[in-house]
């Protein structure tokens, strides 16, 4: 009788390690952190968000608008929505774009065709679309013209962050003129962002001290010709931004591009930020703010700023020594510490760069870098800024917002007479 071997039941193997069987093999799936850190009484009663609002459920938002509303609206009527939510301007009352001396006369119904304005002067008498010099909506013919009330239902899929592949598949858009309406959108909120940036700054009222976190990260590289090369060896350029932000208030948060030197074909990144790069931005942004700084454990950051507070984490795993042995550190994200201000009062805090790290995710969700949006482009300027918009009013009605954004952009455009 020849060897019989009884192999071993599945229950009798130990349980993973680490991986999704570890996650699914756990008895309670929902307890709590065992940390001595994390159960401890310092930790539970210090918030991570001393000042501002937590982050909005994005299940409970409601829009103005829908878009099965929005699709079934005539010509007419899509023109009134459009005007009463801001996303299209009356040109009843303003200079003539055509002879730009006329005066345009009210909104009119024709017979035979569509709503126009039309000049009331004697030598030009031209009719104008309410779509005229519009950034998002046009009265063109042919595959890309769609009426009003379908390109408004496209401009809220665009909003809600549907895919433009998936808007042409439901609603059998054209995808020129979805790819129109959304490199339109994105240099329009470039504009804004860009000019908004400029006026903000940190800091609270009353000379009260607020967090802000800062870190830097990098979304595109490509190769540099080596006959444009300074250096043969050095041919890898990087699209490297760093970015600060006021815990509890994710309309500060503030891009900076920054330009690294190119590096190796094979190295990993550019590098962390560099010392001369950081003392300009921090002395623009920091200095004299009353700011408690939080970032990663980068050199440039330890720079001493007056009325900065400084604290760091260290996003690393590294190798120390422990008695006699060597054992590996987890790395930091999270932890606690007291912060003495200058006039000596001292407030516990969680230093850490959650929030900004949640930035840099909800932009690289929405950037699409392809050949024409790459490293050193203005597409993937746009696109950054138009992330940095939605950043800023997350958690709001963006349909009502993007109404004041072109209520804004096309006063610009309209001269009233």
């Amino acid at each position: 009788m020849g060897k019989y071997l009884c192999k071993k039941p599945a229950y009798h193997f130990p349980i993973a390690k680490k991986g999704k069987t570890r996650m699914l093999m756990k008895g309670n799936l929902t307890k709590a952190a065992s940390s001595k850190r994390a159960q401890g009484k310092a930790w539970k009663q210090t918030p991570y968000n001393r000042t501002g609002n937590k982050a909005p459920r994005v299940d409970r938002l409601k829009w103005k608008r829908t878009f099965q509303y929005l699709s079934s609206l005539n010509e007419y009527d899509a023109i009134q929505v459009l005007k009463d939510d801001g996303l299209m301007p009356t040109w009843e009352g303003a200079v003539c774009p055509f002879c730009s001396q006329g005066k345009v006369g009210p909104l009119t119904k024709r017979s035979g065709g569509l709503p126009r304005y039309r000049c009331k002067r004697w030598g030009c008498q031209k009719f104008i679309t309410p779509q005229h010099l519009h950034p998002l909506f046009t009265a063109t013919r042919g595959p890309e013209g769609h009426s009003l009330g379908v390109q408004a239902g496209m401009l809220l899929l665009r909003l809600a962050n549907v895919p433009l592949s998936t808007i042409h598949v439901v609603t059998q858009i054209n995808h020129k003129a979805i790819e129109r309406m959304e490199h339109n959108l994105t240099l329009v909120r470039k504009k804004f962002v860009e000019e908004t940036q400029r006026t903000m700054s940190f800091g609270g009222k009353g000379n009260k001290w607020q967090d802000v976190e800062v870190d830097e990260s990098v979304f595109d590289k490509k190769l540099i010709p080596i006959e444009e090369a300074d250096d043969p060896t050095k041919v890898m350029d990087w699209e490297q931004w760093v970015g600060m932000v006021q815990r509890g208030k994710p309309e500060s948060l503030v891009l900076l591009r920054l330009t690294p030197p190119p590096t190796k074909k094979r190295s990993p990144g550019p590098g962390p930020i560099r010392r001369d790069d950081w003392k300009k931005i921090s002395d623009r942004w920091l200095k004299g703010k009353h700011v408690i700084l939080h970032s990663d454990s980068a050199r440039a950051y330890k720079l001493k700023i007056p009325g900065v507070v400084h604290g760091s984490v260290v996003h690393k795993k590294r190798r120390v020594q422990v008695g006699k042995k060597w054992v590996w550190q987890q790395p930091t994200y999270v932890k606690i510490k007291k912060v003495t201000l200058p006039g000596g009062r001292k407030v516990t805090v969680k230093i850490g760069t959650q929030i900004v790290d949640r930035g840099w995710r909800f932009v690289k969700e929405r950037l699409r870098v392809n050949q024409r949006a790459k490293t050193g482009s203005l597409r993937i300027i746009a696109q950054i800024r138009s992330a940095q918009y939605e950043y800023w009013n997350r958690g709001k009605d963006m349909w009502l917002e993007t109404g004041s954004l072109m209520r804004r952009y096309m006063s610009n455009i309209i001269a009233q007479k």
